[in-house]
Order: C-alpha cells, then structure tokens, then sequence
C-alpha cells in the first residue's frame, strides 16, 4: 500500500537550503545528517519534484543491496523509476528516475541527457563519478554522506547542507541511543600497517584469540540486555575472520551468515538480506566486513558488533555505529559491543560529531590521523571498572551492572585536566572543580562571547576562543556558530574578569 512522503521539519529546512544553494550558484552541493535522519526520503522528496518537470535523474549507489533498498523506498511512495544494474528485472530505461549501479553505470556510461545526479554515500569519492561531475558544469549534484571526511570532497561540493546532530535526533526520538560496551580486544601492538590501517591479514590473525570472547560476551550481554538472543549485524576484519566468527556462533547454536564478495551470486545475499529483514528471522546474526559500513538499513537490528579495529578511518566506526541506531518499534536502545578499541580511540571526535555535526569539509582531517592506542586511566575515566560499561559523564553508579564509581576515580579524573590559573598549571579539580569539563565550559564562554558582542560573530569566536585559551593553553576545535550557549557561571565569570584584569594590567606595566 502506498504511503504518502511527510517530511519532518529539519528535512524541509534542508530542501529549503539546498534550493537556496542552486538559486546561489552552488551547482554541486552535499547534504549531511547522521545515518537515520532521512537522506534518502530528502533525495526522494527532490527526486519526486524533478520528475514532474520531466528532469532525467540518477541516483547512484554502490553496493548491490543498496540498489534495491532504494527502489524500494520509491516504491513505498509509488515513484515510477527504472534501474540500471547488470541482470536487474526493473530495466525501465525510459522513466525520467534511474536508480543505478556505480559499478554497471560506469561500464555503459552517463545518461548524454541527465539533468540531476544524486549520489549516494558521496564520501567514497569513485573516479568516474568525481570526473563526470567536474566536466559537466550544466549538471546539478547532490551528494548524500553522514561522514563527509574523505579528501578532496572541498574541491568537489561547494555547499555544505547540515541542519541536524545525531544527540539532537536521539532526543527527539528519531534515532534510538547507544549502550556501549568496551569489549576484549586484540593486542594490535607492533602489527603492521598498510595504507594507514592495520592489515587485514594482522587484523585476522589477531582477532582470531578473541573470537571466544566475541560469543561469550555476545550471549552474555543480550541475555542482560535483552534476556536472549536479538537480531545482530557483525563487522569483521575479513572474510576469513567473518567465516570464523559465523563457525564459532553456529557452534554455540545461533544462527550466523555472512555476506562477502565471495557470494556465488546477488541473489544469494538478497535472499540472506530478505530473510533478515523478517520481523521473525530464522537468521540472528548477519556478518560482513565493509557491506553493512554503508546504508545498510535494518532498523529493528537490536545489537552491533566492531571486531575490526581502525587507526585513521573515523568515517567507518561512524557508519558501522550508525547501521544500529534507526528506530523501530518497541526498541528503546541498541547495544554496541566493540571488540575493536574503536570507542575509546574515536570517542572524543565521536562526541564532537554526535553534539555539533559537520559544518564544514576539512580535507579528510578526520580520517587521516592515527589515533593513539587508548591507556588504562582512559578506559577507567569512561568505562565500568567491572563491566566496562562506556559511562554517561554524569553516572556515579553504572546503569549496567550497578556498579558504584569510586571517588577516588572521579578525582583522577578532574585531576588529568590541567587549567591555567594566573599563569601556573592546576589540576580541575576543588575550587577548579567546574572547569573540568571543557565542552561545557566552551558553551559558557559562547554564551558570554555574545553577551559582550552582540552580532559581532567574528568577535565574538574571537573573544571565546582567547578565553578558553586563556584557562586551557589551547584553542577549542570548535565555532560559535554550531554550538549551543549554556548560561555562564558565576564562577566562570569572575575568572574571565579576572583574567582580562590581569591581562590589562600586564600591558599597562610593559
């Protein structure tokens, strides 16, 4: 039965910028929003309207289950389209909307005549793709990406459209929250690196003395969680390792497929996909390496697990993080289990991409650093000394196992932040307790910024950051315009007077 396409009001705010971009000039233009916003619906919504104007659209994917998870979302909105894919039953060549296989598109060319063209997980960056958009400047472009971290995206898409955060979609109920667990993981210590990534082969080889510690925890969680087995997605660190990983669940009697490369053909894996999706399954578990990374959308999935660990790639924790988070009925939380060491390499730029979203291209900064392996005091200062529990910052006692977080932690903890008071380094704690939270701080000293400079924005970030300088020795990697204001505190205050005093009197005396 048909449904008709409402869309919710961050979407019609994004439609609205995307056509204030083209009426600006900005011909290639990315619309960002967290995996679960809605991306598809927009396109859908833009798609929809191009067909009423006879305007040749495609919207390209590349990934064989995506090609019909799309065509299915149209056709949950009765939109008339054609795909384009090798062997593909819907060859309807003559429909103004074309969803198409990067893959088979590539092979047999460009539409001459196409108007529009959509792509999907745009920060994947294919050749041709990227060369049919820089040599047609009569072509529209809109690029659909929750992780626009790949390099060289800057010099693709002028504009940038993101008017929604994953924290923002969670509180008003469009994406469901996280309980996070900091798993077992493998000893990556000394293994080799390809291309900036720990080796497929170092991965396996590795991860092979924690498949155990996989099913255990597996079991033991959803048992806690859930009081049994749930619907599962996996990502392993190869195929090889996803075919032992499938042994070691079957063995403990639960029902694990995989889908790899190595299928014998695409009706296979969308025979595994269709299976899955059944509310009642007789599959619990789907495992993959990099298929679920992207779109991949299975809402009622109750449970995730990273065994892959990364060192750079932050566009990929994020992605596998998101394929868990799409609500569906009666799910209140999905359960994270990261065998991977991921959560703690990633969490801080986690944090900041879940609160203040993207608004800016950096040239793939994100995803070219190499994170620093995680230390004991970290893991203490986030997770359940028991249970490893990844912990609300506010939690005194872990909503997990009970769990009650000593004082003595939460002391080291305000002690490993050290601020600048009167020009000598003090731990943040005591008297300095309410600065040891930078975040928050830095939302205070916006609020405050724009007290002191009005619409003056540019001083504003001017004054926020000397500030936050000032207390820190660092600049926050953060801007005014994509955060929040909190109320500045008493305490706050005085201590950015007093600074400024003291800075004042400084230059008198020079």
């Amino acid at each position: 039965m048909s449904e008709t396409l409402v869309l919710r009001p961050y979407q019609t705010e994004s439609v609205e910028q995307l056509r204030s971009g083209y009426r600006d000039g900005h011909r290639a233009q990315l619309l960002v929003a967290p995996t679960g916003a809605g991306k598809t619906a927009i396109a859908t919504h833009l798609m929809m309207q191009a067909r009423e104007r006879q305007t040749r659209t495609a919207f390209i994917v590349d990934r064989v289950n995506l090609v019909d998870q799309t065509s299915a979302a149209l056709d949950r909105y009765s939109v008339p389209h054609g795909v384009v894919q090798a062997n593909h039953w819907r060859r309807t060549h003559w429909e103004p909307i074309q969803i198409c296989s990067a893959q088979t598109l590539e092979k047999r060319g460009f539409f001459p005549d196409l108007k529009l063209l959509i792509v999907d997980e745009a920060h994947c960056m294919r050749k041709q793709t990227t060369d049919l958009i820089r040599s047609r400047p009569d072509l529209r472009v809109l690029g659909l990406t929750a992780t626009p971290f790949a390099a060289g995206m800057a010099e693709l898409y002028s504009n940038i459209v993101n008017v929604t955060t994953t924290d923002a979609l969670i509180q008003d109920g469009f994406l469901t929250p996280l309980k996070i667990y900091a798993a077992v993981k493998p000893d990556m210590t000394g293994a080799k690196v390809i291309a900036g990534e720990w080796s497929d082969k170092e991965i396996q080889e590795r991860g092979r003395a924690i498949i155990g510690d996989i099913v255990s925890e597996w079991v033991s969680k959803t048992t806690l969680h859930f009081g049994g087995p749930v619907k599962t997605i996996a990502f392993s660190a190869s195929v090889d390792h996803g075919a032992e990983l499938c042994e070691a669940f079957n063995a403990a009697g639960h029902n694990f497929q995989q889908i790899s490369y190595k299928d014998a053909n695409d009706d296979r894996r969308r025979e595994l996909i269709a299976e899955f999706r059944k509310p009642d399954s007789t599959i619990t578990g789907l495992v993959a390496c990099e298929v679920f990374t992207k779109g991949f959308d299975v809402p009622d999935v109750l449970c995730g697990i990273a065994a892959r660990p990364y060192r750079k790639s932050f566009s990929s924790h994020i992605q596998q993080i998101g394929r868990v988070m799409r609500t569906s009925p009666g799910k209140e939380f999905a359960l994270w289990l990261d065998h991977g060491g991921n959560i703690m390499r990633f969490w801080q730029d986690q944090q900041e991409l879940f609160a203040n979203g993207v608004q800016s291209l950096q040239d793939g900064a994100l995803d070219k650093k190499a994170r620093k392996e995680p230390e004991k005091k970290d893991e203490g200062r986030l997770c359940c000394a028991r249970c490893k529990f990844v912990l609300p910052a506010s939690a005194t006692v872990c909503p997990a196992c009970g769990h009650e977080r000593s004082r003595k932690s939460m002391v080291e903890t305000e002690a490993g932040i050290m601020v600048s008071i009167d020009g000598m380094k003090k731990p943040a704690a005591g008297k300095y307790e309410f600065l040891g939270d930078p975040k928050r701080v830095w939302k205070q000293l916006v609020y405050l910024a724009k007290e002191r400079k009005g619409d003056d924005l540019a001083g504003a970030q001017r004054f926020a950051q000397a500030q936050y300088r000032n207390i820190y020795g660092e600049f926050a990697r953060r801007t005014i315009e994509n955060t929040a204001p909190e109320p500045t505190s008493k305490e706050l205050r005085n201590l950015v007077q007093h600074n400024i005093i003291r800075w004042a009197r400084s230059k008198v005396a020079a």
